[in-house]
C-alpha cells in the first residue's frame, strides 16, 4: 500500500493522478490529519517525498519525523507504518519498478537502503516535480523522467543516516511539548526542566534520536506551520513570520527558502496552483 494515495492516470495534468514515465511511477496525494496506515509494505523500492504538513513513520526498531521537506527512501518488502496526527499531509509518492531498480543497483544500492534526507537539493528536485505536474503537454512526461533520476542520484550522493531506536518516555514527552506550541519561545534548559532530565541529556537524546538539534527541530516545526499558513490564509508573510515565532520576515524568509528549497512567495503560489 503506498503512502500516498491517487487514481492511476497515464499523463500529468493539474490534480492528475498517478504519472507513468519508463522505471517509474509517480503519485501525488494527500492524506487527512488524524488518519494512518497500519503496517505495510511495497512491493518495489519508494521514495517518498513530503511538500506539506508532517507524520511520523515507524518499523521494526526505529521511527522517523517527516516534515516539509522530508524526503525518504523505503526498500522494497520493509514494514512499516504511518501516523499522520498532526496536520493534512501532501506529497509525491516515487514507486521504481523491479527493472529499473535492478538497472540501477550497479551504480548504487541506495533503493536497497533505507534512508531520509531533510530539505537540500533533493528537496528542491520534488518542488520541480510537482511544478511538471500540473502541466499537461508530453514534454512534462520528458522532464518527469529526467527529474525522477536526478532524484535518485542526489539520494545516492548523500550520507547515509542511521536509523534511531524508539525515544525514551522523556525523550517523546519532549517532543511533544514543542509540537504543542512551536512557536512559543522555550529554552533548552527550560524543555529539561519540563521533563526531567538534564540539558546535556536532553540534548544529546534528542539528536541521537531525531537526527538533528532541538534548535533544529523547531525551526522545522515552526516552517511547516507557516507553510500551513501559507496556503490556507492571506495573510501577509511579516504577520506569518512572526506569528511562526521568527524574528522577521527576512529570517523566516531565508530559512524557509533553506529548508523547503523555495521562497515562502513561491510556496504560496506553487499550493494554490
Amino acid at each position: 500500500m503506498p503512502a500516498f494515495h491517487a487514481r492511476p492516470g497515464p499523463r500529468a495534468g493539474r490534480g492528475s493522478a498517478s504519472v507513468r514515465v519508463p522505471g517509474f511511477t509517480l503519485t501525488p496525494g494527500r492524506h487527512p490529519l488524524g488518519s494512518a496506515l497500519g503496517w505495510h509494505d511495497h512491493e518495489t523500492p519508494t521514495i517518498c517525498c513530503v511538500l506539506q504538513g508532517g507524520f511520523t513513520e515507524s518499523w521494526r526498531g526505529g521511527s522517523l519525523i517527516c516534515s516539509p521537506g522530508t524526503i525518504k527512501v523505503t526498500p522494497a518488502g520493509d514494514r512499516h507504518c504511518d501516523n499522520f496526527g498532526k496536520t493534512d499531509v501532501r506529497g509525491l509518492l516515487v514507486e521504481v519498478a523491479s527493472e529499473r531498480a535492478e538497472a540501477i543497483r550497479p551504480y548504487s544500492a541506495v533503493l536497497d537502503q533505507r534512508r531520509s534526507l531533510q530539505g537540500g537539493p533533493a528537496a528542491t528536485i520534488a518542488r520541480r516535480l510537482q511544478e511538471e505536474l500540473r502541466r499537461s503537454d508530453d514534454t512534462a512526461l520528458l522532464a518527469i523522467e529526467g527529474l525522477l533520476l536526478e532524484l535518485v542520484a542526489t539520494v545516492s550522493r548523500a550520507e547515509p543516516d542511521t536509523p534511531p531506536r524508539r525515544p525514551p518516555a522523556w525523550l517523546e514527552a519532549a517532543r511533544d511539548f514543542i509540537h504543542a506550541d512551536p512557536s512559543a519561545r522555550i529554552s533548552l534548559a527550560g524543555l529539561a526542566e519540563a521533563v526531567g532530565v538534564h540539558p546535556i541529556t536532553l540534548a544529546r537524546g534528542f539528536r541521537a534520536s531525531y537526527g538533528c538539534s532541538v534548535g533544529t527541530y523547531v525551526r522545522r516545526l515552526r516552517v511547516e506551520l507557516a507553510g500551513r499558513w501559507l496556503t490556507d490564509t492571506d495573510l501577509p508573510l511579516a504577520e506569518i513570520a512572526l506569528a511562526a515565532g521568527f524574528c522577521d520576515q527576512s529570517h523566516f524568509s531565508n530559512l524557509f527558502r533553506r529548508i523547503i528549497g523555495v521562497t515562502p512567495s513561491h510556496y504560496r503560489r506553487q499550493a494554490r496552483g
